[in-house]
This record gives C-alpha cells, structure tokens and sequence, in this order.
C-alpha cells in the first residue's frame, strides 16, 4: 500500500508530506484548493507525462516521492526482482524529478528508469480513477482475466492452454523455418542426386588410372614390345644352343663334376640359382608376350574409359581418390537433407497433435469460463443494484476468437445499457460519467477478493451522483476499503464520513504567494469538514450535529 507521499515545488504546493492509512482515505476542500494537484502528483509515479507548468519555482527541480508497502504484494516484488530492484525492507520508493531544463527523472529505489518500466511497475501497485480518463481495471485486454477469477477450476486449465500454445507457436516456426530452406533444398537435393548417380555410375576404383595408362602404352607400343620380349625369350630360353638357360645348364653340369673343390662347390649353388631365376623369368616374359595379343578395339575403350576418368577429375577434385571422396560427402548431404524432410513430417505430425490437445483444453476452459462469466455478471449486478441502478442491465459476453490465442479461444466483452429498451452495447461508448463510475466501484467490489492491485485512487469518483444512490455509494467505499486503500478526492459528505483518514486541503496566500497546504484532520475537526461540506462555510449549529450524526453512523458501520 502507499505509505507516504512527498511533494516540493510542485504548482501550488512548496513542499508537502502526506503519510496514508490502510483503508479508505479522502481528500476535501474548497473547489480549486488544490485537491486534484496531489492526483497530478501521483499520476506521475504511475508514468504520466511531465508538464513544465508543473514547476511552481521554475529556478528550482520540482519532486514527487512515494513509499509502497510492498512486503505482501507478491506480483510487484517479482517484477521488481526480476529487474534487480527489490528491496529486503519490503519497501518501495518510486520518485519524478522535473528539473527547469527540462531534464526529467524516474528513480526505483533510487535507481534511474525508463517511464516504460515504470509504467509496467505501476500496475501492480495502484489503479488510479481520473474523470473522463480509461481506467486500466476497463481495459478490454483485462476482461478476460476477470472471468477467469471465477472460472472455478480454471486456472490449471489456462496453464496447460498455455503450455500448449508455446508449442505450438515453436512447432509452427520450426516447420516455416524448415519450409524457407526446402526451396532451395530441393535444388540442392537434385544436384546432390545427380552427381551421386554421375560417380557411382563410372564406378572408379582406386589405382585404375594408372593401370589403364600403362595398358594403353603397351597397346600403342605393342609391335615393338612383343618384338622385345620375343627377343630376350629366344636368348634367355628359346635360342637353339646360344640361349642363356641351355649356357647355365652346362655350366652346372660341368661344376658338378668338379664339386669336390670348395670353389666349384659354392658355383654350382649358384649357377643353380640363376638357373630356376632364368626359368621362372622365361615364363613371365612369354606370358608378357602373350598379354600384347589385343583386341582390335581395345585400344578405343581405354581411351574411352581414361577421357571420362578425367572429365570427373576435373569436376571432383584432380584425382580419383577426391572423387571418390566427394561422392561420399554427396550422400552424407543427401542423407542430411533427405532426414529433413523425415523431420518436416515428424514436426507436423507433432504440431497437429499439439493442435489437437490445445482445441479440447480450450474448449473445457471456454465451458468453465461461461459459468465464471455468468457468476461475475451476478455479482456485478447486485452491486449495482445495491447502487440504486437496478434498471441496468449489464453483460459479460464471450466471443469465439477465429484464431488460437495464448489465453485460449475466448475474447470478453463487458456490455452494458444504461435505460430499459436500450440494446447493449460496450461500457466505454454508452455509460455517462456518473454511470461510469458507479459501475466500476461495482466491478471493483465484485472484484474485491481476486483483484490484486492493493492502492485505489478516485478522483471525484461521486461526481453525478447523488440521493440515495450516493449514499449507496459511500457504504459501498466503505466495504471496498476493507480489502483495497482506498484514496479518494470528494466533495461527498457522505463518502467523507466513512473516512479512516481525513485530509482537507486548503488554498492560502503566503508572503503574497498562493499555496496548497494539507491537513490531516482529527475526530472534531472531521465532524466541521462534514458540516462544512453539507451547508457552506456558514453552516448552523443543525448542520454540525447533522453532520455529527452522519459520521457516528457510518463509523459504526465500518
């Protein structure tokens, strides 16, 4: 709750310090004493804009200063520690400061912010009604959350809509992101294909190159190599009597003979050597000879064969081991790609189950929401009626949204008629000024219990009202300020008798200066205001004990 509020150099205030009571308090005096100054002064701390007009002394900063009382007020300590600017006192201090140059400050226990944070602070801590200003309690986008408060069982509901929706928004981007790349994936998957089929189909084998080169030098050399090896086959082996083999032979033949002698002993091994050597090497050159009988088109198919070796070479890398090497890369990409699309099917499969799983937990919420709206419609009725406005008629209407939202498939809609045989129609485009404000003070009671904001601020919220209807309503302040602070500027001797706290603002000249002073009133001096209040400055003795009444009853009442 707001615990004190200071103000220096403030329009008409030189310095003020105002300290506030849980419950209701109010704020009268004179019309232009100032009353609606101090409203300015809090509105900034809830991130109005700043008006040079407001600097009284325009040599000097004007400063605005609140305390908060956030010890049990869960939603503005979380926000607060979340932005690293909770206080273990529990305490809140929220200051503006306007400086002649037009340098304007917001501090957080005593920390600069943006207006932005500061705004999204406020929420949380204080509702402020102004006259002909939109109240964040009739926000559209707040209606909803309204209906929940008594949509029994729906919390768990809304979480697990929630929870929901979140995946279904990542499933959804995921599968755009996957679909953005497809087009081009699809122009990579076809190369990829084409140059896997290109490669595995000349089937390259490691070293065959240089195997096909030297078979196509031997086919062009061919004429001249048989020649060749003909000829060292008839000296090695063929030749009649002059051949190495039958040379050898002999000369084993003779060594054999003379073995007894060492020498000859060790030849003979020898010879023997190169005489299994000359017949094994016989045989290979003959078969050597033999392989140079080729084909006529042989020669064709190598040249053939070696021409696409090298138009992949030149492709794939230089070399048959990179192309090699490519086309396994090629079918990693494409397995790659090809697991995509798997994934893509996966991912909308899984969406289309999560869509599911949301559209039946949403309708379940949308069924406990109609009986929620059906029993804040109830209650916000009978709080009109006890506000003197039983002719009324007041709706909270759900929509079917065409799209899935974050909150469910529902939007709210608070309908209201102010005279019998008009049709409903949105509170913010029918209700009057007075009508408009009876009705919040029945939401706000309605509301009393699960509407969180603890600091209610109304401005001459019982303007228009009069009779019964605003006595109505002072018991209904009355009954508000049992749950909520409540600080209030009237002009209503009735609001006022029910006051816990009472501050009279008066306007006064001061060294030729005009200026606002406040005064915190005790018993008696209450009982004067009143009388003041309901008969003018010149008000009978009648009138003081009329007003004397007034109060006893309603703070018996309390």
């Amino acid at each position: 709750m707001l615990q004190e509020i200071y103000i220096n150099n403030f329009v008409l205030i030189d310095e003020l310090r105002l300290e506030l009571q849980p419950g209701l308090n109010v704020l009268t005096g004179e019309t232009g004493a100032g009353k609606s100054i101090i409203i300015d002064a809090l509105g900034l701390l809830i991130g109005d804009r700043i008006s040079s007009d407001y600097i009284k002394n325009k040599e000097q900063k004007a400063l605005v200063e609140a305390v908060f009382d956030v010890s049990n007020n869960k939603e503005a300590r979380h926000f607060l520690e979340k932005n690293g600017l909770l206080e273990e006192d529990g305490l809140l201090i929220v200051s503006r400061e306007i400086s002649p140059g037009s340098r304007n400050l917001a501090r957080i226990n005593g920390r600069s912010v943006n207006i932005s944070l500061l705004k999204n602070l406020a929420v949380n801590i204080l509702d402020m009604h102004v006259q002909d200003e939109q109240l964040s309690i009739l926000r559209p986008d707040m209606y909803l959350g309204y209906v929940d408060c008594f949509a029994v069982g729906s919390e768990e509901l809304l979480i697990q809509v929630q929870n929901c929706f979140k995946e279904i928004r990542r499933l959804k981007k995921e599968l755009e992101e996957l679909q953005i790349e497809e087009m081009n994936n699809a122009e990579k998957l076809d190369f990829l294909s084409y140059q896997i089929e290109e490669i595995e189909k000349a089937g390259l084998l490691k070293g065959e190159e240089e195997e096909l080169l030297g078979l196509a030098h031997r086919i062009r050399n061919a004429r001249k190599l048989l020649e060749g090896s003909q000829g060292v086959l008839d000296l090695l082996y063929n030749g009649q009597g002059h051949n190495a083999y039958d040379l050898i032979a002999m000369s084993i033949a003779l060594c054999s003979e003379l073995r007894g002698d060492p020498f000859f002993e060790d030849l003979h091994g020898k010879l023997k050597e190169v005489y299994y050597f000359l017949q094994d090497q016989s045989s290979q050159i003959a078969s050597y000879r033999d392989s140079l009988d080729f084909d006529p088109g042989r020669q064709e198919e190598i040249e053939e064969r070696l021409f696409l070796i090298n138009k992949l070479k030149n492709k794939y890398g230089g070399s048959i081991e990179a192309t090699l090497d490519h086309l396994e890369q090629a079918r990693e990409q494409k397995a790659v790609l090809d697991n995509r699309q798997v994934h893509q099917e996966s991912l909308q499969k899984e969406l289309d189950s999560w869509q599911q799983q949301y559209y039946a937990l949403a309708a379940r919420l949308s069924a406990k929401r109609r009986q929620g709206a059906e029993t804040l419609q109830e209650m916000v009725k009978n709080e009109l009626i006890e506000l003197n406005l039983p002719h009324i008629r007041f709706q909270v209407s759900l929509q079917e949204l065409e799209e899935p939202a974050y909150a469910g498939l529902d939007k709210a809609e608070f309908l209201f008629s102010a005279n019998p045989g008009e049709e409903l129609r949105p509170l913010s485009r029918t209700a009057s000024g007075g009508e408009r404000s009876r009705f919040v003070l029945a939401l706000k009671k309605a509301l009393a219990q699960v509407y969180q904001v603890p600091t209610l601020i109304f401005d001459e919220i019982d303007i228009g009202v009069g009779g019964s209807s605003l006595t109505s309503m002072a018991l209904k302040l009355s009954q508000l300020a049992a749950s909520h602070q409540l600080i209030l500027v009237t002009h209503s001797p009735q609001v006022a008798s029910y006051a816990r706290q009472h501050c009279l603002i008066e306007k006064k000249i001061i060294n030729g200066k005009t200026s606002t002073l406040v005064k915190t009133l005790n018993g008696e001096e209450k009982i004067a205001e009143i009388a003041r209040m309901l008969g003018g400055d010149n008000y009978s003795q009648l009138t003081l004990e009329h007003a004397r009444e007034m109060y006893t009853q309603a703070q018996s009442s309390i």
